[in-house]
């Protein structure tokens, strides 16, 4: 077969991708729409606690127990695998791994000046990388 003949089985493979890939936009619009729904139909009130009740399972599975990113949808919150695209296009892999990277920064940076046979302060470390980080 020469390159320029398509392949049926080739093509018919691609057509399926397209439709799936069509499919799955569609559902992620319609959860987005369903959550979105659910977000407006509560008070203002209602709306912080649902964000503090979220924020404080987040802290826990990730800043107090290191949790992977399944970690904390399976354990902290307690879903299964149903979780992990909708999570996921919520935004919070991305959360996920931007906190696992700036948790450890600290500890980064004190290994290598450490392996470097730099002395440095610690606590001037902390207070540097804080700076730098949350202002």
């Amino acid at each position: 077969m020469e390159e320029n003949d398509q392949d049926p089985n080739r093509e018919k493979a691609l057509g399926a991708i397209r439709e799936f890939s069509a499919v799955f936009q569609e559902a992620i619009e319609h959860e987005k729409s369903l959550s979105e729904s659910f977000w407006n139909g509560m008070n203002s009130e209602e709306q912080l606690w649902a964000f503090c009740a979220v924020m404080r399972r987040l802290h826990k599975g990730e800043i107090e127990d290191g949790q992977s990113y399944r970690g904390v949808l399976y354990s902290t919150f307690g879903w299964g695998p149903e979780a992990y695209a909708a999570a996921q296009c919520a935004g919070y892999l991305d959360i996920h791994n931007a906190i696992h990277t700036g948790s450890q920064l600290e500890t980064i940076v004190q290994n290598t000046i450490k392996e470097l046979g730099i002395e440095a302060d610690p606590e001037r470390i902390h207070e540097i990388i804080f700076k730098r980080l949350y202002y």
